[in-house]
Parts: C-alpha cells; structure tokens; sequence
C-alpha cells in the first residue's frame, strides 16, 4: 500500500529547476571532475530531501473528479480564468474584479489568507508558469507602441496589409478558442476516454514484477457523452452589471445573493455551492493574476515534484551508484504512471480547463500540455538509469513505461489538442516539442526526433527570434522578462535533445539571422525591473557551455548576479562536455553557417546517433538578412493565440521585431 500522498494545500509550492536534458553519456563519465564537484553535492543533497515528500499522485483531488469522472485522468484549471458572477454582495463578489469594471486597483484581488499575495500578484513559486497580464502594464505598452506608430505608419500597412488600432489582446470566446472545427474533434477526443486507469499491478516499493509484457497502452476510450456545443462566450471585463465595492471572495466561498433594495442586478440570482459556480458562473480570462483555487488540485504540483526529484535522483544515482537514488527514481515513476491505482491516464484532456457553463467548457485547453514539461526530465531520467545499470530499471518497468510513453506520444501527435499546441507559435510550441522530442528518443525513435526537432527550427523557431535577439511572441507580454527566459529554457532543452542526437541546432538562425545565443545576449542587456533575474541564471550557463565564452562575459554576469552559481545543479548540467555536438563542445569542427531561406530547402538533417556524425542545423534554418513579414503563424488569419481567449496580431509584434519599442 502506498503509505503517504502529498495533499497540496491551496498554496501549492512547487520549487522545480528549469525544463532541462542532460547528456546521458556525459552523466555517466563526470562523477569526479573537479569544476562541478559543488553542483554534483548540489544534486545529491537535492535527491535526498525532494526523495522525502515523495511518493506523487494525481489521484487524490480532494473529492473534485475531472469531467470523466476518472480520478486517473490529469485535471489542473486555468490558472488565469476567474469567475465573472455579479452576486451584489459586499465581500462575497464573485468577480474576476472586485468592484466596478472588475479593474479596481484599490481593493485586493487575492487570497487573504496568502501571504504571498499582493494585490492579486503571487509571489511564490508556482507550477503555473504561463502568465502576465494586468492593466496597467498593458496601458504603458500601449504608450510604447504609440511612440512608434508614426514611423511604421505605411510600412506596417505594406507589410501586414493590417489597419492601425490601438494594441490588444482580445479575450477570444473560450468555447471556440482555436475553431469550432478543433472544439468539436476535442469534444471527440475525451468522448473517447476509457474510464479505466493503466493497468499496471500495484507497485509500492518493488520492481514491477507483473507488469503487462504485451502490446501497448490504448488511450482513454469511453467516457461520458458531452452532448452538442452550447454556444457560450465568456464575459467581457467591460461588463455592464454594476457591482459594489468589496473583497473578492476566494473562488470556492459561498456566494450570496444581494440585499433588499440592492441597486445592482444579481447574476445568477441563486446563492450557487462552491462547485456549482465552477459550471454556472462564465470565467473571463486576466493573464498572469492566478485564482487561488486552481492549487487546490494536486495534480500540477504534483508533476512539476515528482519529475524533478526522479531527475535528481536518475543522475545521484549515476554518478555514485548508491542504490537508495535508484530506488527513489524507480519507485516515483511506479506510482505516478504504472500502478493500478496511482497512475495517470496517458493524455492530458482536461489539462488547463477553463471553467464555465456549457459542454464546451468540460474539456482542457491547449494549454494543459505545458503543465507536463517536466516529462524531459523524467524521460531523461530513465535513460540515465537505464544506462547506468540499474538495478531497479527492470525490463517490466522499462516495458511498461515504454507502452506508457507510446500511448502518450501517440496522444500528443494526434489529439484535437495536441496538434492545436503544435501550431502554435509562442513558448507552448517550444515546450510541446521539448516533450514529443525527449519521448521519441526514450522510444528509440531516433528519426521521429530528428525530424520533430528539425521542424521546430526550420518552423516555428524562424519567427521566434528578432534580428536584435528580441523575441516578439514572449516580449508583447506583461512580464516580458520571464518570458524571454521561459522559451529560451525551451529553446535550448530542445537544442540540448538535438545534441543529444549528434545534430548541432545552436547555430541554426532564424530568418532574421539570430541564435539561441543572440536570444540570451539581449536578455542579459535588459533591465528585469521587478521581475526575477534569476529566471535567467541557467541559460547564460548553457549558452557559455554551448558557444564558449572567450572573453568572459558571461562568467562575470554569473558571478555578478550569483555568486554561488557553481553550487547550483544547472553548473553540472551545462558544460560544454555535456554538448559534444556545440561549437564549444566541438571546437575542431569548422561550423557552417550558410543555407538559403527557411523554407526554400527541404533538407534531411539527419546524423546517425551511434556514428557520432555532427551536422550542422545552420545550413537549412536560414542565412539571415530578411526583410521584416507577418511570421507564418499569421497565414489566413488575423491574430493568433498565446494562451487560451488571449490573441495577438501581427501589428502588435511588428515593433518587437524592428526594435522599435523601448524594452
């Protein structure tokens, strides 16, 4: 029996490193380098400690099921959605403002009881990294893109054929957020769910001893018929219910219905139970403020742990061969995924869902995908054990884990949500990739990965990245810093799987001429203000490990902003031995960096993983020296998504990518 499961408080901490790959080879043959012996006592400490709250478990959601009604599917909430019910009762509002408009700033939005609340702000670590919004940064962007009007002026009209309008982002309807076409195959998809969980014998301690031995994990298949779409739309924040100055109520208070001789008008009229508001109540999106409740489920914070003590404990293992580290590993990844009644179903379809009434709302988001990032770092984590020697990576659990990983893969690249997160263009696709990459190289679908990562650089990458190392899709937010950060981690896990793989991506350009080193450059030059400087600590590293850093500049940043840096796990992990196939893990071999435009050479980059054959992604991502165009994200459409109801167009972005707005 398992004899504990973390039950994440409404807090829901998480701290987590950032989404990383380490080298397996390198793993195994650093245990005694000298340069990182602090990092590695780092990580050994780490394992330890994290290994103490584990085992995790997405199963035990406080009596709240997903719309499957299986406790094994993954459930986690839009963090940024609020409910938008005008109870007209002071202290008791439902709002996803506190009074007026919902955009009072005189009021606090938060949960009272958190200490890490400050008018709506959270400041504590959080598993839910995808946000940043108030109005009041959005008014000074708005002023910064006034600035710049007159000079695009005809150049913006010649180029996206788009007319001038003040800077938005539009709260697009959460019922169609995509097209009815991608709701209605969602709706498909989790009508498909089975409501059994994988079955796997229960796995307390031991090794997986009567884990299936056959065939593969079929996806969820059989759930709950959701009937027809209601056409629903979410609230405007310029509702025209008036409302009454007060506290915002955490989202799960009672709810109250006005007094007599209220001038307001009650919407619902009924006083609603905590979970009737969750399908009553319209919830109206405010990017980067996190409702309280959401970490009343346990399952994100429970991915972002379990994943980051299986990596911490995969790698102390390897490098001292201390089986206790091997047992943590083995033991974590058996209760999230394998046992019978512990593990996860292998998708995400409820995965970030925006609440509110109608069918349309009884699935996840696009979004969703992001919460299991962490699965890098578990994949990586089996591979590490694996080719460490294991003794508790036994060929069941290698077995099932494998069947696990198919199902899951096959869940990524062919669900209505999956493919909606690949056609992204911001850091959700560079995340996705990051998973559907790292589960094709533990399947030993050597290919597969070669062919997902070289379509993220010769795609999605070619827009990412300005001439000036700007990136637009990430700099058009509220919290342009962490952003910046947030994709550059992904960047370059994905450049480290390529690595992996024999295949150089660190000098693949976008179509403007710009790295993933001209990306961290600009970072490093910009000011976090009130963000987190931190956020950009572990990049500098990698990008030092992966160019070289001859002049020094970017030892001095680290030492300057940490300087206890050389005791942090990233030092470990970034070294350029770590990356055999960068410029500075391969100083001998001349890089090229010619090749046309993205898109005009359709180029098999290819190597053959166990030749050790480099080759050189530069060569078909693009030579640079292109004339600003809207990015391919905008092809028959006017604005695009960068989180679920929050759009983007390509006037927006245009002055990012001249460097025309002041950072």
């Amino acid at each position: 029996m398992l004899l504990s499961l973390v039950v994440v408080a409404t807090a829901g901490l998480v701290v987590a490193d950032s989404n990383d790959w380490v080298n397996v080879n390198y793993v195994l043959k650093q245990a005694n380098s000298s340069s990182t012996s602090s990092a590695r006592q780092s990580i050994l400490n780490k394992a330890s400690s994290s290994a103490k709250s584990g085992p995790w478990s997405i199963v035990n959601k406080s009596g709240i099921k997903p719309p499957s009604g299986d406790i094994h599917d993954y459930l986690s909430w839009a963090p940024y959605h609020w409910p938008d019910c005008n109870w007209c009762s002071k202290g008791t509002n439902h709002l996803s403002g506190p009074s007026g408009s919902g955009n009072s700033t005189n009021s606090p939005d938060g949960d009272a009881d958190d200490p890490n609340y400050d008018n709506g702000t959270y400041d504590g670590d959080d598993p839910y990294e995808n946000g940043g919004y108030d109005d009041d940064a959005y008014e000074v962007l708005d002023a910064k893109l006034a600035l710049v009007q007159r000079t695009l002026g005809a150049v913006r009209d010649a180029h996206s054929g788009h007319a001038h309008h003040r800077m938005l982002r539009r709260r697009r309807s959460l019922v169609g957020h995509g097209t009815s076409n991608i709701v209605v195959q969602r709706r498909q998809d989790v009508g498909n769910a089975q409501l059994s969980p994988t079955t796997v014998s229960s796995l307390p301690t031991d090794a997986l001893s009567s884990a299936p031995t056959g065939g593969s994990l079929s996806l969820p298949t059989s759930a709950p018929t959701l009937g027809s779409l209601t056409k629903t739309t979410t609230s405007s924040r310029t509702t025209s219910d008036r409302t009454i100055s007060g506290n915002l109520a955490p989202a799960q208070g009672a709810a109250k219905t006005s007094n007599a001789g209220s001038k307001c008008t009650p919407s619902p009229s009924k006083t609603l139970a905590p979970s009737a508001t969750w399908t009553t109540c319209p919830y109206q999106l405010r990017d980067g403020k996190v409702n309280p409740d959401v970490r009343s489920l346990p399952d994100s914070p429970a991915a972002v742990s379990m994943a980051q003590s299986v990596i911490y404990n995969a790698v102390a293992f390897a490098i001292t061969k201390t089986r206790s580290y091997s047992q943590n590993a083995a033991n974590f990844i058996d209760t999230f995924f394998l046992a019978s009644t512990t593990a996860m179903n292998p998708n995400m379809n409820y995965g970030q869902q925006v609440r509110g009434p109608g069918k349309a709302h009884q699935m996840g988001s696009f979004a969703g995908i992001l919460d299991m990032r962490g699965m890098v770092k578990v994949t990586n984590a089996m591979s590490i054990l694996k080719a460490a020697g294991s003794p508790d990576w036994t060929s069941a659990r290698e077995k099932s884990m494998t069947d696990w990983m198919k199902s899951y893969a096959s869940w990524l690249q062919n669900s209505a949500l999956g493919k909606e997160v690949a056609s992204k263009a911001n850091n959700h696709v560079s995340f996705y990739v990051n998973q559907l990459a790292a589960a094709q190289v533990y399947l030993g679908d050597t290919k597969g990965a070669q062919t997902t990562l070289k379509n993220y650089f010769t795609h999605q990458f070619s827009d990412q990245i300005a001439a000036s190392g700007e990136q637009p899709f990430e700099a058009v937010r509220t919290r342009p810093y962490h952003y910046r950060c947030f994709n550059l981690e992904a960047m370059i896990t994905n450049a480290k799987l390529g690595d992996q793989l024999g295949m150089n991506f660190w000098t693949a350009k976008s179509k403007y001429g710009a790295t993933i080193q001209t990306a961290l450059d600009y970072v490093m030059a910009q000011d976090p203000k009130e963000e987190d400087v931190a956020d950009i600590f572990p990049h500098v590293a990698a990008v030092a490990a992966a160019y070289g850093d001859p002049k020094g500049k970017y030892a001095a940043f680290l030492k300057k902003k940490d300087s206890n840096y050389a005791s942090q796990p990233f030092w470990f992990y970034d070294q350029s031995a770590a990356l055999p196939s960068s410029p500075a893990g391969h100083p001998k071999r001349e890089l090229s960096i010619s090749g046309g435009a993205v898109g005009q050479q359709d180029v098999a980059v290819y190597s053959d993983a166990t030749s050790g054959k480099i080759l050189d992604a530069s060569s078909v991502v693009g030579s640079g020296n292109v004339t600003f165009e809207c990015p391919a994200a905008f092809d028959g459409v006017s604005e695009v998504e960068l989180e679920p109801g929050l759009t983007t167009t390509c006037p927006e972005l245009e002055p990012y990518y001249l460097n025309l707005v002041e950072p």
